[in-house]
C-alpha cells in the first residue's frame, strides 16, 4: 500500500503572504504621510518666505522710473499701474501691471521691469491720434495712423485734429476685416497727406467729408477752402493739385480761390471768391 502524499499547509503560506502585504502597505502609508507632512512644511515655508520678502521694508520701492509719456503724466502712470513709494517691488506682478497700463486707451504699448532691491521701471508708448471720426450727435472716435480706433471721443481730447464726417458705424474699422470703401478712401487721403512735399499737407487739413454720392471733399486752411476729390484716383489727383497750387502761387489773381474741383482730373475747375457777393468767378484748367 502506497503512502499518502504530504499536503503543504496552504493556510500557513497565506498568512505569511498577508503579513508581507500588510507590512508593505504600512510602509507605503508611512511614506505617504511623511511626504504629505514634508509638502505641508515646504508650503508653509514658502508662504512664510513670500510674506516676509513681499512685506519687508528692504524691498520697498525707492526709485520708480517712468519713460515715454507725452500726454499722460508720471503720477497718472503710477496711479494706473497701482504702484507708489510704499509698494514692495517683489509684490508687483509685472504681467498684471502691464495689463493695467494697456487698459488705458492712450497707452499703445507698455513694458514693466524691476531692479532688485528697490527699483521699478515702466516704459510706455502712447497712441498718436491722427483724426477724429465725427459720427454726429456729439459722438466720435479717435483713430491712429494705422487706422485703428483706440478711444471714444470725450469732447476734451481732439487737439484740433482733422475731423472726418459722413461715415456711419458700419464704416468703423474692425480688426481682421477689410475697411469699408469710404473708410479706405479716408485713410488713403491721410497717407497721401503725410507724404513729403504733399500739395495737401496733413497740417493743413481741417476736415474731410465723405459723401455717398459725390465722394471726398477736403476742407483746408483757416478759411476752409475746398478741394473736391470725388472717388478714386487720389494720387493722380494730388499730383494735379500740386501743379494747380504751383500755378496759384505764381498768379496773384488766383490767390482768392475758394474751391478746387478735381472730380475730373482732366477738367479742373477753380472757384474764385467774388468781389461782388452776388457773383462768382470760375476758372478751368
Amino acid at each position: 500500500m502506497k503512502p499518502k502524499p504530504i499536503r503543504k499547509n496552504q493556510f500557513k503560506k497565506s498568512r505569511k503572504v498577508n503579513r508581507t502585504l500588510l507590512r508593505n502597505r504600512a510602509v507605503l502609508a508611512a511614506k505617504g504621510c511623511f511626504g504629505l507632512l514634508a509638502l505641508v512644511a515646504a508650503s508653509a515655508a514658502f508662504i512664510f518666505a513670500h510674506d516676509y520678502f513681499t512685506q519687508t521694508r528692504h524691498f520697498q520701492v525707492r526709485q520708480i522710473v517712468v519713460t515715454g509719456m507725452q500726454r499722460l503724466s508720471r503720477l497718472q502712470i503710477m496711479e494706473i499701474a497701482g504702484v507708489g513709494p510704499q509698494t514692495n517691488i517683489l509684490s508687483v506682478n509685472l504681467a498684471v501691471t502691464r495689463k493695467r497700463l494697456l487698459a488705458e486707451p492712450w497707452v499703445a504699448e507698455a513694458r514693466v521691469s524691476r531692479k532688485i532691491p528697490s527699483g521699478l521701471r515702466m516704459h510706455i508708448r502712447e497712441e498718436v491720434p491722427l483724426a477724429l471720426l465725427d459720427m454726429g450727435a456729439g459722438e466720435g472716435f479717435l483713430i491712429n495712423p494705422a487706422g485703428e480706433v483706440f478711444k471714444r471721443w470725450d469732447g476734451s481730447d481732439s487737439d484740433a485734429l482733422p475731423r472726418v464726417q459722413g461715415l456711419d458705424h458700419a464704416d468703423l474699422p474692425v480688426s481682421g476685416m477689410p475697411p469699408s470703401e469710404a473708410f479706405g478712401a479716408v485713410m488713403t487721403l491721410f497717407r497721401l497727406a503725410g507724404e513729403k512735399n504733399s500739395p495737401l499737407p496733413l497740417s493743413g487739413i481741417r476736415r474731410i467729408r465723405m459723401d455717398r454720392e459725390i465722394g471726398a471733399t477736403v476742407y483746408t486752411g483757416e478759411n476752409n477752402r475746398l478741394v473736391k476729390l470725388g472717388f478714386g484716383r487720389y494720387r493722380e489727383k494730388c499730383q494735379a493739385l500740386g501743379q494747380v497750387m504751383s500755378r496759384l502761387s505764381r498768379d496773384s489773381r488766383l490767390t482768392r480761390y475758394t474751391a478746387i474741383d478735381l472730380f475730373d482730373v482732366n477738367r479742373i475747375v477753380i472757384t474764385l471768391a467774388s468781389v461782388d457777393p452776388l457773383s462768382s468767378d470760375h476758372k478751368e484748367g
